[in-house]
């Protein structure tokens, strides 16, 4: 009697507690929708990543076909909450200003999908593969972080001087994240600065004609003068650069005007200077003015002036002295001048008393 009256119970509390056969098959059904459901969700997504894969490969082999001359820009279209505006206003800047600093050259700007995950080892092998695929001298992709003054970053790989595309040099550009804080002169920022990436003479004034100079310096400033939403390393590479190309520029042609300009942007650089600086920064800070001061005074002569160039520069030379690639070259220098004198001397005693 009490093994029955147990599973009498039993059974009942099963009952009125689990569901029974008709709950049962509609749970299952439910479930089974819910399934079929992700695996539908699953084979969508796999079908979306496919075909942007296929996209990807047909646009990048389409570029490659293209041999139109000049430079070759792919831009892939960028990530992150709100990125799409801001990836038009980046390819209407490089449409716009790109050639201006490229000096004329012409240019193809292709587009491409989207690279995720910044300068990471996995995203800088896809973009090297598509940057091998399309044959492009420079891929540029952007991720928006946020509205700071550095939530638009720019990443990208360039061949720029002939490098092969396993040899492309990985760079970032970090730009406001605010579509408002991008009016302006800062299209023409950030079409320079990937021009810079693009063509690294840039860097180097000496390497063009003073004319050339003239058109870029011009530029500078008045990039310089309307970049207040750029951040400041951004407007410290536009002082500099500009101030590199305006001594060369004034060193030929005596512009009093433009070397006052440098001269006062230099002084106030390094009067701001501190302890966080960089101390590139100023050495080149140092170098413009001492440079400017000595063409200025070319010009107009003034010994107080030519008294501070020399200042200048001889800290540029110190400090120079003290960078562990300058005291490499130098050895290096030092050992090539003993091995000519050498052979030099080797070819004297074998005329004078034979070998």
């Amino acid at each position: 009697m009490l093994e029955t009256g147990w599973f009498r119970s039993a059974e009942n509390w099963v009952e009125a507690n689990v569901l029974g056969a008709d709950e049962f098959a509609n749970f299952g059904f439910a479930m089974a929708l819910v399934l079929c459901a992700i695996l539908a969700f699953l084979l969508v997504t796999a079908a979306g990543k496919l075909l942007t894969s296929l996209n990807n490969a047909a646009g990048v082999r389409a570029f490659r076909k293209s041999r139109d001359p000049g430079y070759r820009v792919l831009v892939a279209q960028p990530t992150g909450r709100g990125a799409a505006r801001l990836g038009r206003w980046l390819n209407d800047a490089l449409k716009s200003h790109l050639t201006e600093f490229n000096f004329g050259a012409p240019l193809r700007l292709g587009k491409t999908g989207a690279i995720d995950g910044g300068l990471d080892p996995k995203a800088l092998a896809r973009a090297r593969k598509r940057l091998a695929a399309a044959d492009a001298d420079m891929l540029v992709w952007a991720t928006r972080t946020g509205p700071g003054s550095d939530g638009f970053v720019i990443h990208g790989l360039s061949r720029g001087g002939g490098l092969r595309p396993d040899e492309a040099r990985a760079f970032t550009i970090a730009l406001p994240g605010r579509r408002n804080a991008l009016q302006g002169q800062m299209p023409r920022v950030a079409a320079y600065l990937l021009a810079k990436q693009l063509q690294p003479a840039l860097a180097n004034p000496q390497a063009f004609r003073p004319e050339k100079m003239k058109l870029l310096a011009s530029a500078l400033d008045k990039m310089l003068l309307e970049s207040d939403t750029a951040s400041q390393a951004i407007q410290n590479e536009l002082e500099a650069d500009f101030c590199a190309s305006a001594v060369h520029v004034a060193e030929t042609n005596g512009d009093l005007d433009l070397l006052d300009r440098v001269i006062a942007l230099r002084r106030v650089h390094l009067f701001e200077v501190n302890n966080t600086t960089d101390p590139a920064l100023v050495s080149q800070a140092r170098m413009d003015l001492g440079r400017a001061l000595l063409a200025r005074a070319t010009k107009q002569y003034d010994q107080q002036a030519v008294q501070e160039a020399i200042s200048h520069l001889s800290q540029v030379v110190d400090a120079l002295r003290g960078d562990p690639a300058i005291q490499k070259a130098q050895t290096a220098s030092d050992a090539m001048y003993k091995a000519q004198s050498l052979i030099e001397t080797r070819k004297r005693f074998s005329l004078n008393f034979g070998s």
